[in-house]
């Protein structure tokens, strides 16, 4: 039996240029999940992450705080984030930066709901299929994508017992999706409630592969709440 955790990446730099770096509650968040993990897992058979720049940084921090510095993951872009950047780019040249994206969510009545739209009507529109040619990934592209990553690394770690993964919640969302077979609209969705630096467990046995937990962020409760973010 494998168990295959997923963590999402700590909180990255969320509206500046460069939002492939994580920020200093980032950082914290990264430590603070390798010290949960730490007793739960005494050995670690292998390491999987994403090649963004907010993956290697949150594997650093999580493994340093566990004591397994020595351990070199392995790099699969299969496991990065989907461009959201882009997405939103293309619901309106005003959304092609985060400056112009500021700018339009700060005039509205309730700036997080009127963002928490943008972002899913860019969103739909990506995954609907209409317009694939717009993007540099269309939303059945990431999809194969991620099963690939998937599927690879339960080939590859099939004799293996517990294996880490560090990725981004568009993966996680879909990976999600697929076992559970929900709507493939409900992406968008699944992906907002996903916490930074939340463990995703799957287990794989010798017929099946099903989510044992989802989310799991009891690690930022109680004295560590302040560290629960989204994004």
């Amino acid at each position: 039996m494998t168990s295959v955790y997923l963590i999402r990446h700590g909180q990255a730099s969320f509206g500046q240029r460069n939002y492939d770096l994580l920020s200093p509650l980032g950082e914290a968040q990264s430590h603070r999940v390798g010290t949960a993990l730490s007793p739960r897992l005494p050995s670690i058979d292998a390491v999987y992450m994403g090649s963004m720049k907010r993956h290697q940084q949150t594997a650093q921090g999580c493994l340093s705080a566990m004591g397994m510095e020595n351990l070199s993951p392995t790099v699969d872009a299969g496991w990065n984030e989907y461009d959201h950047q882009q997405i939103l780019h293309k619901l309106a040249d005003e959304f092609a930066t985060p400056e112009g994206i500021q700018t339009y969510v700060k005039a509205q009545p309730n700036p997080k709901a009127a963002f928490e739209q943008l972002f899913a009507s860019a969103v739909e529109r990506w995954m609907r299929g209409h317009h694939d040619a717009d993007y540099d990934e269309s939303f059945n592209e990431f999809k194969t994508r991620v099963d690939i990553a998937l599927s690879t690394l339960l080939r590859e770690c099939q004799d293996k017992k517990h294996v880490v993964v560090f990725t981004s919640g568009g993966p996680i969302s879909m990976v999600i999706q697929s076992l559970m077979n929900t709507d493939i609209t409900s992406l968008a969705q699944l992906n907002w409630t996903l916490v930074n630096c939340g463990i995703t467990k799957l287990v794989k046995t010798q017929t099946r592969l099903f989510l044992s937990t989802l989310n799991e962020h009891s690690h930022f409760e109680g004295s560590h709440n302040h560290m629960i973010t989204y994004k």
